[in-house]
């Protein structure tokens, strides 16, 4: 918001979640830009348990007055969300039973995200390992639903399964991307694959720009934070830098 205001920068969306720090400036990010609301408070995912606690007026409401083109929901399931002895079948029909009433229910089209497979993912947040190409092609097809590629999420999980990341994402149903997620990824406190949502790299730009010769999305979003050690100069500068590098790329 900085860089837009002192004309540095020229975004066509600010992205936020509607929880934490975030939810308290919704209205003053809507004043500057419309906001591309990722994530409701709800944890919201593909196996999600809770799902009756989604009160989808809110969230209709919320895509309507922020100015949301779409919805992304990550394609996930948790161990503590599954019955008891559950095979792949059975988790892709209740992902597909969760997607249906997400379709149903939200008012603008509704895009899966792929999440990463990391030791990180599987312990601290809880996560069945759901990243394999086909699987995530067969929801996304039976679904009739979109995809959101996060490459940072690809680059980690390929590098934790042995993959070749672009056989990888050959694999996934680029012909449905909607949105690509970037930024610069790393390693955990043990020195596996994480993602700190760091700066891009050369690295990260040119596997961006593989990817567009390979899919037509209508946004790309940078989901870079700043990370321990940054200062608030260093974060805005960095913005900056990707957001130019960017713009060439997309250009």
């Amino acid at each position: 918001m900085e860089l837009i205001a002192s004309g540095r920068a020229d975004v066509d969306y600010i992205k936020a979640g509607v929880y934490g720090g975030y939810a308290d400036k919704l209205d003053a990010m809507r004043s500057v830009r419309p906001v591309l609301l990722h994530g409701m408070g709800y944890f919201e995912r593909t196996g999600m348990k809770n799902i009756r606690d989604v009160d989808f007026e809110r969230v209709n409401a919320l895509l309507r007055d922020y100015g949301s083109p779409h919805f992304g929901l990550h394609l996930a399931i948790t161990n503590s969300d599954m019955a008891y002895r559950m095979d792949d079948e059975k988790i892709h029909r209740l992902m597909s039973e969760r997607v249906r009433i997400f379709s149903k229910n939200v008012r603008v089209p509704l895009l899966l995200e792929n999440v990463p497979d990391t030791p990180e993912d599987r312990t601290v947040f809880d996560h069945r390992p759901y990243a394999e190409a086909k699987k995530i092609s067969r929801l996304i097809a039976e679904n009739g639903v979109f995809f959101l590629l996060d490459l940072s999420h690809a680059v980690i999980t390929a590098e934790y399964r042995g993959w070749d990341i672009y056989e990888y994402l050959r694999g996934t149903p680029l012909d449905r991307v909607k949105e690509i997620h970037v930024n610069g990824s790393g390693r955990d406190g043990n020195g596996d694959p994480s993602d700190p949502h760091a700066a891009m790299t050369d690295a990260d730009y040119g596997l961006l720009s593989w990817a567009l010769g390979h899919t037509r999305p209508d946004i790309i979003t940078l989901e870079y934070n700043g990370i321990a050690g940054e200062n608030g100069d260093e974060i805005t500068e960095n913005i900056f830098a990707q957001l130019n590098e960017l713009k060439k790329i997309i250009n």
